[in-house]
């Protein structure tokens, strides 16, 4: 008698091919990809810059506490100390970034030092100029690729767009000037006077380095430059101009 279901009646699972078995691998790679590629803007842009909005809040509430311990304000632009690596000293505000843009600046540039840092992701290049004095402050940050993109709208900056940088001492006010690409070699962006028109050895420039084109690009540098206008002390509180920009500015707090 024959039976059905004996093991020698039972058919055999074929075999995959290697061909079946990289189908499937693309399948499930592609739509790794396309989650994280939906998944990365919207990380971008509510997470990592909710995360910055409230970090630049304490570091505000917290160098309001210590102002009361300054003397007063003498009329001279301070100059910060230099901090160490990977230490945070400022806070960048750029309304041209979006009304509420606020992400923390620290010392050092690279990639886990300061920009691949949600907390951070902002680096001053360790060479360049501190605020207030004169020279180039030149900082840098992604625009494309990974996670952390503070400076993904820069061409968003329009001539006479003021650019706050934010200390325990105050707010350092820059007017954006100009904006070029270069070259990756083209290291001179960093010069301490960089190449600007009518650029004087007492003017102190404000520089923003990043990845072009948007999105993923690495074969150029967009590179924008600002110079500096004016300097407030924590004492008198934000600047009038940051505060119509960003109403959520307020009682010196960011």
């Amino acid at each position: 008698m024959n039976d059905a279901s004996s093991p020698r009646r039972r058919r055999r699972r074929a075999r995959l091919s290697p061909l079946t078995v990289l189908g499937e691998l693309l399948i499930v790679g592609g739509l790794a990809v396309f989650g994280y590629i939906v998944w990365q803007p919207w990380h971008t842009g509510f997470v990592v810059t909710g995360k910055q909005v409230e970090l630049t809040q304490t570091d505000s509430a917290a160098w309001d506490a210590q102002a009361a311990e300054r003397p007063p304000f003498d009329g001279t632009v301070p100059v910060p100390e230099r901090p160490a690596i990977g230490e945070v000293f400022g806070t960048l505000h750029v309304p041209a970034f979006g009304t509420t843009f606020a992400n923390r600046v620290g010392e050092g540039t690279g990639w886990w030092e300061t920009l691949n840092y949600d907390d951070k992701g902002i680096g001053r290049y360790p060479d360049s100029a501190m605020p207030g004095e004169a020279g180039n402050f030149a900082i840098a940050a992604h625009r494309s690729g990974g996670y952390i993109t503070p400076f993904k709208e820069v061409m968003n900056l329009r001539v006479g767009d003021p650019l706050f940088f934010e200390t325990a001492d105050g707010w350092y006010t820059y007017r954006f000037r100009s904006l070029e690409y270069v070259w990756p070699t083209e290291g001179e962006v960093l010069n301490s006077f960089p190449r600007m028109e009518g650029i004087l050895p007492t003017d102190q420039v404000l520089t923003l380095t990043t990845c072009h084109p948007k999105n993923w690009g690495t074969d150029e540098r967009a590179i924008a430059y600002a110079l500096f206008e004016d300097f407030q002390p924590r004492s008198d509180g934000p600047p009038a101009e940051l505060i119509e920009l960003n109403p959520a500015i307020t009682g010196g707090q960011a």
